[in-house]
């Protein structure tokens, strides 16, 4: 979300390294009868290098939940179907999160009238504590697309689409993921550019209903090295958060 709420096109030339950290909070039933809640705040080291980059994501979870929902790459998601045992008593564990390892490659980028894509890939290791509930205790590994194209001045069409091979934990059985967002970006003034992203993917759980939501996103430049961006979403479906919101900031050096 940082490369997006940034607008894509204006990355600092000469500044190879990206120290970046956010607050994401989420809150709602996800399908089930049992609200969950999840804190997630991410620290992440990112190198470019020409057209692509690489970064490294280690993040602390906090999440009150039954056991039906945990975090999958960032996001709390619903792992556990309606049927079967009863539910287990709602509980807060807090940890460190599953480490990310992304990279990206610019595929296409043309001036003066942008048309960007970028080609990702992601490996998401089970370094979460699966009996805290806190992951699936499972690699994940996925591919994506990310698309820009500047159709107006100061107007940007943004689409996203990735595929996530999700690892199933022992006597489960986790529906691979397909996340698609679409929206725009416009600058509101030199410094500050809003970002609208309609986001949805299908669910981990045959049957349960998959997450939609509409996602708005403020970044605010600091200079050319640095950047703090707050926003919120909102859920659109019963596997959705009600709603959420998310605060951090980025700083790139040489």
């Amino acid at each position: 979300m940082l490369c997006v709420a940034a607008a894509r096109p204006a990355c600092a030339s000469g500044l190879d390294w990206k120290i970046s950290s956010s607050l994401n909070y989420e809150t709602g039933k996800y399908g089930t009868d049992t609200r969950s809640s999840s804190l997630y705040v991410p620290f992440t080291v990112k190198r470019y290098w020409g057209d692509g980059y690489a970064s490294l994501t280690l993040p602390f979870v906090s999440l009150t939940s039954d056991g039906s929902v945990t975090n999958v790459g960032g996001r709390p998601v619903r792992v556990r179907g309606g049927g079967g045992a009863a539910a287990a008593a709602t509980t807060t564990q807090s940890g460190a999160g599953d480490a990310v390892l992304r990279g990206g490659w610019d595929a296409l980028r043309e001036d003066p009238n942008p048309f960007d894509l970028t080609v990702v890939g992601k490996i998401k290791a089970p370094t979460a504590d699966k009996d805290k509930g806190l992951g699936t205790g499972e690699f994940d590994e996925g591919l994506g697309l990310e698309f820009g194209k500047l159709l107006l001045p100061g107007w940007t069409l943004i689409a996203d689409l990735y595929y996530t091979v999700i690892g199933d934990p022992p006597g489960r059985n986790l529906n691979n993921q397909v996340a698609v967002d679409a929206g725009f970006s416009h600058p509101l003034r030199k410094d500050l550019t809003l970002t609208v992203l309609l986001e949805g993917s299908n669910a981990l759980v045959s049957g349960e209903p998959g997450p939609r939501d509409l996602r708005g996103i403020l970044d605010y430049k600091l200079g050319e090295q640095g950047s703090l961006f707050g926003g919120g979403l909102v859920g659109l479906s019963r596997g959705s958060p009600d709603f959420g919101f998310t605060f951090g900031g980025g700083f790139r050096f040489n």
